[in-house]
């Protein structure tokens, strides 16, 4: 995949965030195959890969008036995926039965107790930092997160101006990228907070 000038991808996300389609199509069209190519690796079968994808880019444009909290939309496209794709496992049998053309059964699983071990670990790491912010900061970003409201919505609830629902996500969600920096300090680590927060935005787009 072609490496995508950020610029472009936000001219996208502006298009998208106004209800225009063609941003979105050329979102969908950019990554729709690699998307499906990166499904295919966990949940083995194309068709199920596909669907997956597909209800990723439906739920996105879903909440396209937020499309902008995202500050990298490549990165949250693929971890929205891998998450579906673990939903999809978890749903489904973890064992597979086939035949060998020489009619030997295989018993195979699709679960893969290391990679669902760091799945948990990252979704721990970011409970633990949510739980760290002021106490305005962290009722909006739970009630968007957890249950899936709308700003306007959750402005209603806290008693607020949309606008102040908007900057507490903000402030929450450079809060929290400060916080896991300081707690990942491992070079090899780098991205974890930047990883942690698409898992964030992940769980409230597709709650």
């Amino acid at each position: 995949m072609s490496e995508l000038p950020e610029d472009i991808l936000l001219a996208w996300q502006q298009q998208i965030a106004r209800g225009d389609e063609r941003g979105f199509d050329n979102l969908f069209r950019h990554f729709y195959l690699h998307l499906v190519s990166f499904a295919v690796d966990m949940v083995k079968l194309r068709p199920v890969a596909e669907e997956i994808v597909s209800d990723v880019f439906v739920k996105l444009w879903q909440k396209k008036e937020d499309i902008l909290l995202i500050e990298k939309l490549k990165v949250f496209l693929f971890v929205a995926v891998k998450n579906q794709c673990y939903n999809h496992l978890r749903r489904h049998s973890l064992w597979n039965v086939t035949v060998s053309p020489d009619n030997v059964t295989i018993l195979s699983s699709a679960y893969n107790p290391e990679e669902d071990m760091a799945f948990r670990e990252l979704q721990h790491q970011l409970n633990q930092a949510i739980e760290q912010l002021p106490e305005q900061c962290k009722q909006v970003f739970k009630l968007v997160r957890e249950d899936g409201l709308k700003l306007k919505e959750v402005a209603a609830i806290l008693d607020i101006s949309p606008r102040t629902v908007e900057t507490q996500l903000y402030r929450a969600v450079k809060k929290l990228r400060k916080v896991l920096t300081e707690d990942h300090n491992n070079p090899q680590q780098s991205d974890m907070p930047d990883v942690l927060l698409q898992v964030a935005l992940v769980t409230w787009f597709f709650s």
